[in-house]
């Protein structure tokens, strides 16, 4: 039973990194929650004490990484210079859909509407936390571009050369003789 289970979620080679820039999102976004709310004034200042409140900041920040990842999937994972630049739109796209839902976990009745406004401010005024931002979501897109590169090559379409370039040497040589 265990195995039909664990069969379900295998990740083969190919889509190992996918998974690994996803989880890395996640954990990127839990952290950035908590730096968030670290800096808050009283009474919304998270202690970094073994209690109920920073257990559920940890889990709202990962649950809220996880949905904006799902709902601005679309903008990770491209290629070339125009999937950077989709990927920079992406990660601000990620950040502040994270912020609203970690905003309205953390705090319902306020947070939806000041937890975008809190997170703007404390990358204009922590620097490094947008650094840290940035340098992970574009790291994660590194590794979903990795996916996005190996199915372009699979998925390719042939070019205006001709049939026989298709075949082997050896089928060339048999089939195809020149006279």
């Amino acid at each position: 039973m265990f195995t039909r289970f664990a069969e379900k979620f295998y990740l083969t080679r190919d889509r190992r990194p996918y998974a690994f820039g996803c989880a890395a999102i996640v954990a990127l976004t839990s952290l950035v929650t908590v730096l968030i709310m670290i800096g808050l004034d009283e009474p919304y200042t998270l202690q970094l004490t073994a209690s109920n409140a920073t257990y559920w900041v940890i889990f709202a920040g990962a649950l809220s990484g996880a949905i904006a990842l799902y709902l601005a999937r679309g903008w990770m994972g491209a290629l070339g210079a125009m999937g950077f630049a989709r990927a920079i739109v992406g990660s601000l796209a990620i950040a502040v859909i994270a912020s609203i839902v970690a905003g309205t976990l953390i705090v319902p009745a306020g947070g939806t509407i000041y937890a975008p406004l809190l997170m703007v401010s404390a990358f204009l005024a922590k620097p490094w936390i947008a650094a840290i931002w940035f340098a992970g979501t574009l790291g994660a897109h590194y590794l979903m571009a990795s996916v996005q590169d190996d199915q372009d090559y699979v998925y390719k379409q042939p070019t205006g050369r001709l049939a026989t370039e298709e075949l082997s040497s050896l089928s060339r040589a048999n089939l195809y003789r020149r006279n």
